[in-house]
């Protein structure tokens, strides 16, 4: 489905600027999962694409990193698309 594949593009978008993020500030994972407030089994989850980042999980991101608030609100425009 067209409407999935993009939806796992904003995903991975999405992670691809957290693992980035992570790598510029010399985070572990374990450090980047308590940045966001997330457990590590759910950063590893969301990184590897097993699970969709939850409203917890993008609080984190909006509070840790405010200036990725924009690919935040695509991701849930995205999602609430999804749900209609």
């Amino acid at each position: 489905m067209a409407v999935d594949r993009a939806r796992k593009r904003s995903i991975r978008r999405l992670v691809r600027m957290l693992r980035g993020l992570q790598r510029n500030e010399d985070l572990t994972i374990e450090d980047m999962a308590s940045r966001l407030g997330v457990s590590l089994s759910m950063l590893g989850m969301v990184y590897r694409g097993r699970r969709s980042p939850g409203r917890k999980f993008l609080r984190g991101v909006l509070k840790a990193y405010p200036h990725l608030r924009n690919e935040v609100y695509l991701f849930l425009l995205r999602d609430m698309n999804d749900s209609e």
